[in-house]
């Protein structure tokens, strides 16, 4: 892929997943220690709790300085701050010490009848407490969950700050590339002829993805029209995709390996399904899905889908000479462009004098050098 003016200044998605985890975990293990101090009248329990969300403050400050400039030397420091303190402190401290070894070890010798001499001495008293109040230890052992989160999303941001994240900013130009739609056709972006809207999507049968390119052919005549092409991508096999997507009437892409999701910057993420605000899309759309398939509309997606639960969607307009006009890099798996948001950039007076050319064929096209396709694997046969 041939590409100018790429965004290398884009914080990694990750580092959201960093703090929501981190303040998670936090606001949970203050928790856990104000009903200890108080159930067991502990009250340096009560020191931990403050503590524990005092160190909210830093861990937020490290997260505002990396996302405030994430290309710089500054911004890479406050990121690799970001997941250090996490990975000391939430993960570490609150999720292997205090969760796994304080709770969740201690629960399972005593619950599998280990001799009460031994526990006291993994455990002595006034510090740890045999079980005896549920909360308590359900509490305890429920800080591992957030602390698991966090250290996933951390070291992957360790990763992304090594590497750098690279997005696509407006104004890049892509190189020409053919890719093998579904049916084997061949799909030519840019398009000579039309703005192509590229969509970067999750699994074959997704839900989610469902629900939204339900919209898409509803009104995709009124899309057509606007001299817009749809092309949508998947993360999945040509045959995964013709028994889930193979009837929809927009070019339908196969990427099994994520390799244009990796040229495009499309990165996968736990808050993909974990960020609160795309819970009531999930509802929503396994609700709609659910009933589709009972119908026998659609077909259940696979257990173990190609190419994981956690992958971002991500939109891209892409003028006829190869030009990105607009761009999106979606924060969950709901996080997209609207039918009503994609026809109001087109009417963007940019983006509508580039439409106007290409109606009268008088964009050029830039090939940026030799053609490129996705593996011939990735095609049907």
């Amino acid at each position: 892929m041939s590409t100018v003016n790429v965004d290398t200044t884009s914080p990694s998605p990750r580092a959201r997943a960093v703090i929501l985890g981190a303040v998670a975990t936090l606001v949970a293990t203050a928790i856990h220690h104000v009903y200890g101090g108080v159930r067991y009248a502990t009250p340096w329990r009560l020191h931990g709790a403050a503590v524990a969300l005092a160190l909210c403050v830093p861990i937020a400050l490290a997260y505002a300085g990396y996302r405030r400039s994430p290309g710089t030397r500054a911004g890479r420091i406050a990121g690799g701050s970001l997941a250090a303190l996490a990975l000391a402190f939430p993960v570490t401290s609150i999720g292997l010490f205090e969760g796994a070894y304080n709770h969740l070890a201690k629960n399972v010798l005593f619950f599998a009848g280990a001799p009460r001499d031994l526990l006291l001495r993994m455990f002595p008293p006034p510090t740890y407490e045999l079980p005896s109040d549920a909360f308590f230890e359900i509490t305890g052992v429920g800080q591992i969950v957030p602390a698991a989160i966090t250290a996933i999303a951390a070291l992957g941001l360790i990763g992304d700050l090594r590497r750098r994240v690279t997005r696509l900013a407006p104004g890049t130009v892509l190189g020409a590339r053919e890719l093998v739609g579904v049916h084997g056709e061949r799909i030519r972006i840019p398009d000579p002829t039309r703005i192509v809207h590229l969509q970067l999507r999750r699994f074959a049968g997704c839900p989610v993805c469902n629900l939204h390119l339900r919209s898409i052919t509803v009104r995709h005549d009124e899309i057509a029209a606007a001299g817009i092409r749809e092309v949508v991508v998947f993360h999945s096999s040509a045959d995964e995709l013709r028994l889930h997507a193979g009837g929809l009437p927009f070019a339908v892409v196969p990427d099994p390996e994520k390799r244009l999701y990796a040229e495009l910057g499309a990165e996968p993420s736990l808050l993909s399904v974990f960020d609160p605000r795309v819970w009531p899309i999930i509802v929503h759309s396994v609700a709609r899905s659910a009933i589709a398939i009972l119908r026998g509309r659609e077909r259940p997606p696979a257990l173990i889908p190609t190419g994981g639960r956690f992958g971002l969607p991500a939109d891209f307009l892409v003028a006829p000479d190869g030009r990105v006009l607009a761009s999106k890099y979606g924060e969950h798996a709901g996080d997209q462009w609207s039918v009503d948001e994609v026809l109001a950039l087109t009417r963007a007076p940019a983006v509508s004098s580039v439409r106007a050319a290409a109606e009268r064929g008088a964009a050029s096209v830039l090939d940026g050098g030799s053609a490129s396709r996705l593996p011939t694997r990735c095609s049907p046969g």
